[in-house]
């Protein structure tokens, strides 16, 4: 056995602090850049911020806005707590009560629900659960109906019994039937309640017009509207990819000091000036950068998309982040973090950058996405006979018939589920 030394040359790429803070910055969202960017005017006395209309953290109500932006933001609409408790205003109330009303709307979640266990929420205000519970009663009696509902089922019921000509039956049904009727099995319960299976089915079409959210249609305490990173533009049958250049704060960078103040730093505070010099460069270095891939990315999405931006959400075509990576010869993570938390506006509406990518279902298929095939399948269920809808077997024998995509039955019921769609069992009309 020999002994001897051996030399061996590796190449390591070692990653600087400077990279690693520029990957982190292309997978922030636009108010995470933001927000990083504040923070860093707090501490370089070199940077400044100069904030345009369309600063995520501010709400534009201006109308001389630009209107491809206008478009994408929600108008300012009250909060469902502001809602309420601007009811309450005028109603007298003790401490005890008003700290009790307070308590439960701020337990509502976005749904409007209450989702909290009354014991639990009595005792953080320390009174009874039966005096809780009255309170609830209160709210439940403010608009919008059907708000501090415990369930779907009592959300309907408060609902049907605030129209103006209440209808027994259908309270009665949804008191103490639900699950038969939410189940469909309307012979049985049409035989129990001695009444037929059309006056049943009349009920469903009146419930079919209440709110089974009723806080969805108030802004969300959290977030006022989404302003898209990019947008893609129809022209001629031409597409055109613009970058939000007014979504990121301007920076005003004071890069240069007068000699006569440079020459009366102390080493200490020279060596500052320099670190936030370079810190700034590299943020506005930085800045570009992100800008750039974004668009270099969302460019060959385009191209590789062609038909979906021209045609429609239907021609969505398999995509990976491997295919773009390839094609920009640039790793697939790199990829992942760009797409990350980016909206885009599409002739077709706003849509998350990441919607873009679907998987191939099967080389039998062919080249279709699971993304168009979803799409095909809520319009096959839109247009079925109501009496006779296609059941999950139908669906693929017709997928394949129709479009030559050849999936199980298993595949639709995926599919069907991740689109809340119900079975046919239940979408079946009498």
């Amino acid at each position: 056995m020999k002994i001897g030394l051996m030399q061996e040359q590796t190449l390591k790429m070692k990653m600087t602090q400077e990279l690693q803070q520029a990957i982190t910055l292309l997978q922030y969202s636009s108010v995470d850049l933001l927000s990083y960017i504040q923070e860093l005017t707090m501490e370089n006395p070199l940077i400044e911020v100069r904030e345009t209309y369309s600063s995520p953290y501010r709400k534009s109500s201006s109308k001389s806005d630009k209107q491809s932006f206008i478009e994408n933001s929600f108008e300012e609409k009250p909060s469902l707590r502001e809602h309420l408790r601007n009811q309450l205003i005028d109603f007298s109330m003790t401490t005890n009560d008003r700290a009790c009303l307070d308590l439960l709307i701020n337990a509502l979640d976005a749904n409007g629900y209450l989702k909290d266990n009354l014991v639990d929420l009595a005792r953080i205000v320390n009174v009874s659960e039966e005096l809780l519970e009255s309170k609830l009663y209160m709210l439940q009696s403010l608009e919008p109906a059907g708000v501090g509902a415990r369930s779907l089922q009592e959300c309907i019921l408060l609902q049907l019994r605030r129209l103006p000509i209440r209808n027994e039956l259908a309270e009665t049904i949804i008191l103490d039937h639900f699950r038969s009727f939410a189940e469909k099995s309307w012979k049985d319960l049409a035989k129990k309640l001695n009444v037929s299976i059309i006056e049943i089915q009349e009920i469903q079409h009146e419930i079919k017009k209440l709110e089974p959210r009723p806080g969805l249609k108030f802004e969300s305490d959290e977030s006022t509207y989404v302003t898209p990173d990019m947008i893609v533009r129809k022209t001629n049958n031409e597409l055109q990819v613009i970058y939000n250049d007014e979504l990121i704060p301007q920076l005003l960078f004071n890069q240069t000091l007068e000699p006569a103040i440079l020459n009366t730093m102390d080493s200490e505070t020279k060596d500052f000036y320099s670190k936030k010099l370079t810190q700034g460069r590299w943020l506005q270095r930085a800045i570009e950068q992100r800008k750039e891939t974004m668009l270099n990315v969302m460019k060959v999405i385009i191209q590789k998309q062609h038909e979906y931006f021209l045609y429609g959400k239907s021609l969505l075509k398999p995509l990976t982040l491997k295919d773009i990576a390839e094609a920009l010869d640039i790793h697939e993570s790199t990829v992942s973090r760009t797409v990350k938390d980016k909206f885009i506006q599409t002739p077709h509406g706003l849509v998350s950058m990441k919607s873009f990518f679907s998987n191939k279902l099967d080389e039998e298929s062919g080249e279709v996405s699971s993304a168009s095939v979803k799409m095909k399948l809520m319009e096959m269920v839109n247009s079925e006979d109501k009496k006779k809808p296609l059941s999950d077997q139908k669906i693929a024998n017709e997928l394949k018939s129709r479009y030559g995509i050849n999936i199980s039955r298993r595949t639709v019921t995926k599919y069907r589920e991740q689109l809340n769609i119900s079975s046919s069992a239940i979408r079946k009309q009498y």
